[in-house]
């Protein structure tokens, strides 16, 4: 797992929110979220609804 896929995950389990929350607000599928994640996928509105719901900025700075 890379460095942004292991604060993104501690993050979302840390502020108890849901990959299914992150997609609804972005308007997109779980999978892609998850892919995102992953850094298989890259998506401005994912990255959007992350920060929207608090995520810190700077992990999206992190190396994949």
């Amino acid at each position: 797992m890379n460095k942004r896929a292991a604060e993104l995950k501690a993050w979302l389990f840390l502020n108890r929110i849901t990959q299914r929350k992150v997609a609804e607000k972005a308007g997109v599928s779980e999978t892609a979220v998850y892919l995102v994640i992953r850094g298989k996928m890259t998506s401005a509105n994912i990255k959007q609804a992350f920060i929207e719901l608090g995520c810190p900025a700077k992990i999206w700075e992190l190396a994949q």
